[in-house]
């Protein structure tokens, strides 16, 4: 059986918030390459709800923070450091 393409935004905002928090949770508490995985699928079956997810990221992103404490943040969940990092 074939997945379908599902382009329909989730009319619930409240929704789309608690799944952007799952999602920071994950990051913290699984493997992120499983959430890596997850994401993916979610972008390539249910784009506008992906999309719905990435710009509520945006909203509650702080532009005020400077890069570097950004990419300390990214250390301290993920326990590496990631390239690019400046």
């Amino acid at each position: 059986m074939r997945r379908r393409l599902d382009r329909s935004p989730d009319p619930d905002l409240d929704q789309v918030a608690r799944i952007a928090v799952g999602v920071a949770e994950k990051i913290r508490d699984d493997d992120p390459r499983l959430l890596f995985d997850q994401l993916t699928d979610l972008c390539r079956w249910h784009p506008a709800k992906a999309a719905q997810l990435i710009m509520t990221f945006a909203a509650w992103f702080d532009l005020d923070v400077p890069v570097q404490a950004l990419w300390a943040r990214v250390h301290d969940i993920t326990g590496d450091v990631p390239r690019g990092a400046a």
